[in-house]
């Protein structure tokens, strides 16, 4: 893989900061999950008290990326990304040391608060510094990188935890270590921009000096379809993994097949972010997300009726490519969409508020029919969502990205 795409706006030492910062914060936020599954046994919960936290975290998220203007307002984006490492430092490192499963649940909610804040303004900064011809490029290297912190740190987590370490629970010790880093990396970054180095953008580009992002967005036609594409997008894509175990046990897979699934899968996000943005600066946003997204309806059904092992590794990792990779095409075609007046921050953040409100109630809504029905018609709901989702930006209106 070639450099990483540098927004034309950034100099490359920014750049590769800004990276390292996206490395840590997907990494423990992704090293959340793992770690609840330790201290759910520490603690004597239940799964329940997992899903708990879980959907907790997901709406602190939610909730807080809507202000995601104002911290880029009063605390520029450096400040504000600053903030984001901070929260995830204090939350790790009072976990560490909390004596009931609550408490402990309260510090992770608390920590990965600032996750979807992190997203809007890095993906916005990325927009806004890189000329269209290239975005497609820069947000897809950026995606892509990651999900390398991931590997390290999700993969560290779930080896630690297991094991006592100098008579302390592991789990206790990876928290402990993990927000140290973070708040070192936190406190360093508010350093650097109390002192207005070139990192520190100047903040304030907020239309009209908004704090949320306006419904006055989807007046705009082009701007209220490249939403809904992302609706749709959603519902089709980002629950597949969640899901898969129950799909491939119901169909008699060994539990070793779907580690193997995972690992495809894995590989296939990462691929799929490097060569999907790559296709949008050749193809254009709207002719790969039409590409993407039939192959997906595609693979899902071929996934659906599959028992051989290798066909569903295989399926995995093609599955991957497609679903994952459509990350940076939709931030470019939600880019493309801004119009004078509107700012990228406030497009950005009411993107992913709308993204975590939906993902809110599908896990609840597909687990529900599919005790009712089956799981395979839930993937095939998924197939015929992602189907649905090329009709808003074929439509003339939505011009290409």
């Amino acid at each position: 893989m070639k450099a990483a795409a540098q927004p034309a706006g950034i100099t490359k030492k920014t750049f590769a900061l800004l990276n390292t910062y996206h490395v840590l914060v997907d990494g423990l936020y992704d090293s959340v999950p793992v770690l609840l599954a330790f201290v759910v046994l520490a603690f004597g919960a239940g799964e329940k008290m997992v899903g708990s936290v879980v959907s907790a975290g997901l709406m602190a998220s939610t909730a807080a990326g809507l202000w995601a203007v104002w911290f880029s307002r009063r605390l520029s984006t450096a400040g504000a990304l600053a903030l984001v490492a901070l929260c995830y430092g204090m939350g790790f490192v009072v976990a560490s040391c909390s004596a009931s499963m609550l408490l402990v649940g309260a510090c992770f909610v608390f920590a990965i608060a600032g996750h979807g804040v992190f997203h809007t303004l890095a993906f916005s900064w990325i927009a806004q510094e890189t000329p269209k011809t290239a975005l497609g490029r820069a947000l897809s290297d950026f995606t892509a990188i990651g999900d390398i912190g991931r590997i390290p740190l999700v993969s560290l987590a779930g080896f630690a935890a297991a094991l006592p370490i100098a008579g302390i629970a592991g789990w206790r010790v990876v928290c402990a270590s993990y927000g140290t880093l973070a708040l070192l990396a936190g406190g360093w970054l508010l350093w650097q921009s109390r002192r207005k180095v070139r990192f520190c953008r100047p903040a304030g580009n907020a239309a009209h000096g908004r704090v949320f992002p306006s419904l006055a967005l989807l007046k705009e036609k082009k701007m209220a379809l490249a939403l809904s594409a992302t609706v749709l997008n959603t519902i089709g894509s980002d629950h597949i993994f969640t899901f898969m175990p129950l799909l491939l046990l119901g169909k008699g897979i060994a539990p070793q097949i779907m580690g193997a699934f995972a690992l495809g899968f894995t590989v296939g996000c990462f691929a799929g972010k490097v060569l999907c943005g790559r296709l949008v600066d050749l193809w254009g946003a709207r002719s790969v997300f039409v590409g993407a997204e039939v192959v997906q309806a595609g693979l899902l059904v071929l996934l659906v009726g599959q028992s051989a092992p290798v066909g569903i590794v295989a399926t995995a990792l093609a599955l991957g490519m497609v679903t994952k990779g459509t990350v940076p095409v939709v931030q470019t075609i939600l880019a493309g969409a801004v119009v004078p007046g509107q700012s990228y921050e406030e497009v950005f953040a009411g993107s992913s508020f709308v993204r975590g409100c939906v993902n809110m109630t599908l896990p609840l809504l597909f687990g529900a029919l599919a005790a009712i029905t089956s799981m395979e018609l839930v993937y095939i709901l998924m197939g015929a969502a992602a189907l649905v989702a090329v009709v808003p930006v074929l439509l003339p209106v939505a011009e290409k990205a």
